[in-house]
C-alpha cells in the first residue's frame, strides 16, 4: 500500500505544473545574490590559469583557450584489472543466490580467451599470477571463502597497476611540464575525475597532491560522479569562489567545503539532553 501511495505521488508531483518562482522582497534579495555569485563564479573560471582535468582515460589540458589531450591506461594497466574483475564477476554471480551454471560457463570461457590474449607488455611472472587467478576462481571444487585465496593475488595485480598508472602520469606530466612555463605551473589548477566509491584514497589524487604538495581543496579538486567537462569546471569554479568567500568571512579558504551551519549545527545538538 504504500509503495502505491509513492508512486502516486511520485506521478502527481511529475504531471503537476511547475511551482511559480517565490516573489516578494526577500525572494528578489535572493535572486539578485544568487545571479551575482554565478557571474563571479564565470570571473572565476576565466581567471583560474591553466587547468588540467584528469579522466579515467585521458589528461587533458586547457591553456589560453587551447585544448590539448594525452591518452592515460597502458596495455598492462588494462590486462591486470580485466583479470582482477573475473574475480568481482564470479562473486557478483554468487552474491545472495546460487550462480547458474551457464553463467559460470560463460565467464569461464572468457576467462580463457582472455588469458590467451595476455603478453602485452606483461612479464612472465605476471602472466602466471593470471593464470592462478583464474584456476582459483573458477575451479570446480571451490570452497566457501575462496575470494580469501585470492584476495593476495588482486593485491599483487593492484600494485602493478598502480606503478604502471603512476608512471604513466608521470610521463604526461613532463609533457605538460614543456607546454607550460614555471610561472603558468604555478597557477595551474587539476581536477580529478572519478567515481564515488573510489574518492578515498584514488590514486591521481595521491599523485597530485604529492606533485603540488597540497591536499584536495585549492589548486586540486576531485569531481566525483562528473563526466562531462561544463559541469568540472563549474567546480572548478565554485571551488575558487568559495575559498574567496571563506578567506573573506572566516580567514579560511576550506571554510565552506563543509556545510555553513554544521558547527552550529554540533552546537545546538549537544545542547539537546
Amino acid at each position: 500500500m504504500r509503495t502505491v501511495l509513492l508512486v502516486a505521488a511520485l506521478c502527481a508531483c511529475a504531471s503537476a505544473p511547475p511551482r511559480p518562482a517565490p516573489q516578494g522582497p526577500l525572494a528578489e534579495l535572493n535572486h539578485f545574490a544568487r545571479t551575482a555569485y554565478a557571474q563571479a563564479r564565470e570571473r572565476a573560471l576565466a581567471n583560474a590559469g591553466p587547468v588540467l582535468i584528469v579522466g579515467p582515460e585521458r589528461i587533458t589540458l586547457l591553456q589560453a583557450g587551447v585544448r590539448s589531450e594525452l591518452e592515460l591506461r597502458p596495455a598492462r594497466y588494462q590486462d591486470l584489472k580485466a583479470i582482477a574483475h573475473l574475480a568481482l564477476g564470479m562473486h557478483a554471480l554468487q552474491f545472495q543466490a546460487a550462480p547458474d551454471p551457464a553463467r559460470v560457463a560463460e565467464l569461464r570461457g572468457l576467462a580463457e580467451k582472455a588469458l590467451e590474449a595476455l603478453g602485452r607488455d606483461l612479464t612472465p611472472a605476471q602472466i602466471e599470477r593470471q593464470r592462478k587467478i583464474v584456476r582459483l576462481t573458477l575451479e570446480p571444487d571451490r570452497s566457501v571463502g575462496w575470494e580469501r585465496a585470492v584476495a593476495p593475488l588482486l593485491l599483487e595485480n593492484a600494485l602493478d597497476a598502480a606503478r604502471a598508472e603512476i608512471a604513466d602520469l608521470d610521463a604526461a606530466m613532463g609533457d605538460v611540464r614543456r607546454r607550460l612555463g614555471p610561472a603558468e605551473l604555478e597557477r595551474l589548477h587539476v581536477i580529478v575525475v572519478g567515481a564515488h566509491m573510489a574518492r578515498e584514497g584514488e590514486i591521481a589524487m595521491q599523485y597530485f597532491e604529492k606533485l603540488l604538495g597540497e591536499r584536495e581543496g585549492l589548486r586540486l579538486i576531485f569531481a566525483e560522479g562528473l563526466w562531462d567537462e561544463p559541469s568540472e569546471l563549474q567546480l572548478l569554479a565554485t571551488h575558487l569562489l568559495d575559498a574567496s568567500v571563506g578567506e573573506a568571512f572566516f580567514s579560511d579558504p576550506r571554510r565552506l567545503h563543509r556545510d555553513l551551519l554544521s558547527d552550529a549545527a554540533a552546537q545546538v545538538l549537544a545542547e539537546i539532553r
